[in-house]
């Protein structure tokens, strides 16, 4: 049987309440229903915040601060299909924790992986992140990352930044990072119209942009390896590749 959940954490940790409720594994936990046959059959896993928030606690209990981090961390990596493996290595943790120091188990080795992969996408974040003046002077950046990182970066740039109102649009999930100079959250939105910049953003763009020029040397020009420490896919709204 495929079980659907809605890609949430809330909607994972419901369907591991439900996979110790039933006491059975599905043969394939997924969030996308585009990839389900026609005459496949599917359980169908609602989200309850309750639910959610009771097997939470149990984890908090139960599990290691690395441990549940790594959890959490895993069901950031939203542009992989890591359901049912991370099912397995929560149930894998939850029956023995010392299991999970074995990489020669396919799950472990696969959520250590997602964890990694996330983390240098964060990493990455700290330097590919352009902010924008608007014209009420607070600071607004957008971004397409391929693993939401929106709730693991806030504070790298609340602590750069501690006087600075800014926003970080992730455009590919809808979300914004708001950080008043007090606040630090995390908010959907349902669509956004264009920011509408500071009269001195342009100037500004400018002078970033001949630094840019300038501290390049024509004669060791080598795009390979640019494009190595600054992939494409994170190019789209950085000001000295527009």
């Amino acid at each position: 049987m495929t079980w659907l959940c809605d890609g949430s954490l809330e909607g994972f940790l419901c369907a591991l309440y439900e996979s110790f409720r039933l006491r059975r594994l599905p043969e394939r936990l997924t969030r996308d229903r585009s990839t389900i046959d026609l005459f496949e059959e599917v359980y169908d896993i609602h989200t309850d915040d309750e639910t959610a928030a009771k097997m939470m606690a149990h984890l908090r209990v139960q599990l290691a601060p690395d441990t549940l981090r790594r959890i959490l961390h895993t069901t950031l990596c939203d542009d992989a299909a890591y359901e049912r493996e991370l099912l397995l290595y929560t149930r894998l943790a939850l029956r023995d924790d010392k299991a999970l120091h074995d990489l020669s188990q396919p799950v472990v080795f696969a959520i250590e992986g997602y964890e990694k992969r996330l983390m240098r996408v964060v990493h990455r974040m700290y330097g590919f992140v352009r902010f924008e003046m608007l014209e009420d002077s607070s600071l607004y950046a957008r971004i397409a990352p391929p693993c939401n990182v929106l709730p693991l970066i806030g504070r790298h740039f609340a602590k750069r930044m501690e006087g600075e109102r800014f926003i970080i649009h992730d455009t590919s999930r809808n979300l914004i990072l708001v950080w008043d100079t007090v606040n630090l959250a995390v908010h959907p939105i349902l669509e956004a119209s264009a920011p509408i910049l500071h009269a001195e953003e342009q100037r500004y763009r400018g002078l970033w942009k001949s630094f840019f020029e300038s501290v390049a040397i024509e004669e060791r020009k080598n795009y390979k390896a640019q494009r190595n420490f600054v992939p494409l896919l994170y190019r789209e709204y950085m000001s000295e590749f527009a």
